[in-house]
């Protein structure tokens, strides 16, 4: 069965690593439950990579910072890694299509769309917000960012996501840096790339609890990873 799933997950997704696959600000609202996000910045956005949240959030008045690596390269060098994980999420998305809810986006080519705004957007920004402290290149687990710097840190898209190739002791790391910056945390989604849930996610929440962190799991208005309707909820007792 092992040999079966591994095979399976390679023929659906084979994207060699974290990849640059950014979302809109409106999907952020969605799958982090953000109803008033101005009530809660400043916000940290965790392996950012290219998505338009912080140009968004900022047009509207509201401090946000985004950390990636990414942010190290210029506009050329991120689009043509953009380029190609597009091709390897166009095949691996319809490899893959029934393991999808297609409400939220309608089709693969309005996914593929709005990924394409939330670029244009994030590399419109990104000169001017590097000079203006927005764009930070920096990776988890070690953050340049001084003790509770912010209201609220939030990972899209990354942690547990990647489980495959971030294993637990990287993730309890980041979990642990995340508190630290931040008074809340919240992580979306929970599933892997092969759609299960993670086996990293009991194991953090326990280490976690038993260091005085309040963890909770929260259903939240977006599913498109059939089954990833909940983000996990961090904060200090």
């Amino acid at each position: 069965m092992m040999m079966t799933s591994d095979f399976k997950h390679e023929r659906e997704f084979d994207l060699g690593g974290v990849v640059p696959w950014g979302r809109r600000l409106q999907e952020y609202a969605a799958f982090f439950a953000l109803d008033d996000l101005a009530g809660f910045a400043p916000v940290l956005d965790a392996g950012g990579g290219p998505s338009s949240f912080a140009a968004e959030a900022t047009k509207m008045g509201i401090a946000v910072t985004a950390s990636d690596p990414i942010y190290r390269f210029g506009e050329g060098d991120i689009r043509r890694r953009f380029e190609q994980t597009a091709e390897a999420m166009r095949v691996g998305m319809r490899r893959a299509h029934y393991r999808f809810n297609w409400s939220y986006y309608g089709s693969e080519d309005a996914v593929h769309r709005l990924r394409r705004e939330a670029l244009e957007l994030f590399l419109g920004d990104l000169e001017t917000g590097k000079r203006e402290g927005r764009y930070v290149p920096a990776s988890l687990p070690a953050l340049p960012f001084a003790d509770g710097a912010f209201r609220l840190a939030l990972s899209s898209h990354l942690l547990f996501l990647y489980g495959d190739d971030l294993d637990f002791d990287f993730h309890l790391a980041a979990l642990r840096e995340l508190m630290r910056v931040a008074e809340e945390v919240r992580i979306f989604p929970l599933v892997n790339l092969d759609g299960l849930p993670s086996s990293h996610l009991p194991g953090a929440m326990s280490v976690l609890r038993g260091e005085g962190v309040r963890t909770e799991l929260v259903s939240v208005p977006f599913e498109f990873q059939k089954g990833a309707t909940r983000m996990l909820k961090l904060r200090k007792y």
